[in-house]
């Protein structure tokens, strides 16, 4: 019987740098339905979903996304954001 290994919870600042780079290397523009991937896939890597809707909430008060569906949190990038992920 094979044990599955134990995952060690992502930080916030590892949970913040996952998530950037998964925007950076996501297509461009960043199709709709993608970043809700990206967050069940980050969570499956460790993060908590806390830490990644702090993370968006940031990216949200600099300007750097905005929300295009409340219900899974999908966003766009805007052109703040283009400097910021590219």
């Amino acid at each position: 019987m094979s044990e599955k290994k134990k995952r060690v919870p992502a930080t916030p600042e590892e949970t913040r740098d996952l998530l950037k780079k998964a925007v950076k290397c996501a297509p461009r523009p960043l199709p709709p339905g993608f970043f809700p991937d990206i967050m069940r896939r980050s969570e499956e890597e460790g993060c908590s979903r806390a830490d990644m809707l702090d993370t968006l909430d940031e990216w949200l008060n600099y300007g750097y996304c905005r929300i295009i569906d409340h219900i899974t949190q999908d966003i766009e990038i805007t052109e703040e954001g283009e400097s910021f992920f590219y």
